[in-house]
């Protein structure tokens, strides 16, 4: 049985809550993004350095991390190999705003590896990837219309905002034929509500309906692949195959968003993995291998479009800064050890049966799905039940997380009440175990509370 964790648990808070108020007298809620504000803690975790494995909050105690940073940190924090591509950047004078051999070097490994690329460019983060590849669609199109998919998220720019994570309540959202597209953001303008057309996922007829009536004057459909930002949802069989169909019958350009699905199941992601490939993609978060680095890449006729060949802006100061483009040719040359993907996989495997075991043996209700290296929790849905739509995804028990979140935090494991979860290359066979024993004791804990409350 694991216990909490040694040190008195106030004094953690206490830490955290003294950091917290500092913070507030510089950053906005305490944090440099909205998202670090922790749900099931009440205050931000806040992280002292990471090494492999492991996170260490503020009072250098160690945590199993569980959230990864994410998803980037698919390699493990600190990985030697990123670390001396970092320090190879730094000794080699950081220029940025200039291209050189190691830019050539990444653009030419990723375009072997993805196949929707066949020419590609940088971006720092996954919301100016996706920004960029809206932006392409359009200028090669002359369309201005997206159609994007509920539970699905490609970042906060202005044409993307909507319908990330709704209501499955029809009355709040629309009826599942035509949902509304809701916006996840204040401060956007009457244009991006008039050009977004939001779709369930999963739902052939309604999306061809949706074609047919709105489809020429559509520049790009838009989705996730293995929509891990509703948890891990895939695609039901042939789904992908029908998108890719109808989207090259009528001239739209089809986006896959794989700055999270990227490079979780394979070195092609998971277009390679599904056979279908689009016209653009975007890849990112593991890229870096810790490093801020995204890309956009696709058809070379799209690709052209951009400037200096077209007349599609695409530049920047910091884009394909060395050190981002080194990390990224580190990362590529540690998952294509040929027993990166195995083993990361395996212990995928392990952790998802480990997990559904602990949950059932509390007796706390949670249906644990993953594919490759990321994995849903769903808490208070039938644990035997696969969830293949968003709308179901989205009835889970976010209180319930919550509760279990922070006892898992307490026994000394990171995670927080968010849609997706995953591991490193760096976990070990008994950081596994070890996160799912500590799994069963804080739904034990959750389950305890809930019948102390309930009498």
């Amino acid at each position: 049985m694991s216990e909490p964790l040694p040190s008195d648990h106030d004094a953690f808070g206490d830490a955290h809550k003294r950091a917290y108020a500092r913070a507030n007298g510089s950053l906005p809620g305490g944090v440099t993004a909205g998202a670090r504000a922790n749900a099931s803690l009440g205050f931000p975790f806040y992280v002292s350095r990471a090494s492999g494995s492991t996170v260490f909050d503020i009072g250098h105690r160690p945590y199993i991390d569980l959230v990864t940073s994410n998803g980037a940190a698919l390699v493990g924090h600190g990985h030697p190999r990123i670390n001396e591509a970092v320090t190879q950047a730094l000794n080699e004078g950081m220029a940025c705003a200039y291209d050189g051999p190691a830019q050539i070097e990444l653009a030419e490994r990723l375009c072997d590896a993805i196949p929707s690329f066949e020419r590609v460019r940088f971006t720092t983060s996954g919301t100016e990837a996706t920004f960029y590849a809206i932006r392409l669609a359009r200028a090669a199109t002359g369309r201005t219309r997206i159609i994007k998919f509920e539970g699905h998220f490609h970042g906060y720019n202005n044409p993307l905002a909507f319908s990330m994570w709704p209501s499955p309540d029809p009355a709040i959202s629309g009826p599942l034929g035509s949902p509304r597209a809701m916006p996840e953001t204040s401060g956007l303008p009457p244009s991006s509500f008039a050009e977004v057309t939001v779709v369930p996922f999963n739902e052939p007829e309604i999306l061809l309906k949706t074609l047919d009536v709105i489809g020429h004057e559509t520049a790009a459909v838009i989705l996730e692949p293995i929509n891990y930002d509703a948890g891990c949802v895939v695609p039901d069989p042939g789904y992908l195959e029908l998108v890719r169909r109808e989207t090259e019958k009528r001239g739209i350009v089809l986006i896959f968003d794989e700055i999270l699905s990227g490079f979780r199941t394979g070195v092609s992601g998971a277009q390679g993995y599904f056979g279908v490939t689009p016209d653009l993609s975007t890849v990112g978060k593991a890229l870096g291998g810790g490093v801020p680095l995204s890309a956009f890449g696709g058809r070379a006729d799209l690709m052209s479009v951009l400037s200096p060949t077209g007349p599609a802006i695409h530049t920047g100061t910091y884009n394909a800064h060395l050190i981002p483009v080194r990390a990224g040719i580190a990362f590529l040359d540690v998952i294509s050890d040929p027993d990166f993907y195995p083993e990361v996989l395996r212990l995928s495997n392990i952790l998802h049966t480990e997990l559904r075991k602990a949950f059932a043996s509390a007796g706390l209700p949670v249906r644990v799905q993953g594919l490759g290296a990321r994995f849903a929790m769903y808490f208070g849905l039938e644990p035997d039940v696969q969830v293949t739509r968003y709308r179901h995804a989205a009835t889970y028990d976010r209180i319930l997380h919550r509760a279990w979140a922070k006892e898992m935090v307490k026994r000394g494991v990171y995670t927080t009440p968010v849609w997706h979860h995953g591991i490193s290359a760096a976990h070990s066979e008994s950081d596994i175990l070890e996160i799912a024993s500590r799994a069963f004791d804080s739904a034990r804990a959750v389950m305890g509370s809930k019948v102390a409350q309930s009498n």
